[in-house]
């Protein structure tokens, strides 16, 4: 599963103009509660899907947000 970058992806948020995580939350269609895991490192590791929804949402590629795959 790919491993995301914390940072990254708040700072794609930031391009975005994105300062709240229920913002993306609503946008790319995962619960605030997971994006708050993911976001909190406690679920930093993602399944294909949700990071595909994150990476559409933010606009961005899959290799700006992940850390690599395992």
């Amino acid at each position: 599963m790919p491993r995301i970058n914390i940072i990254a992806l708040e700072k794609m948020m930031r391009r975005r103009n994105m300062l709240f995580k229920h913002q993306l939350s609503n946008l790319v269609g995962v619960s605030y509660t997971r994006l708050g895991e993911i976001m909190s490192g406690d679920g930093s590791e993602i399944d294909e899907q949700t990071l595909d929804q994150l990476c559409a949402g933010l606009e961005c590629e899959r290799s700006e947000l992940i850390d690599g795959e395992i």
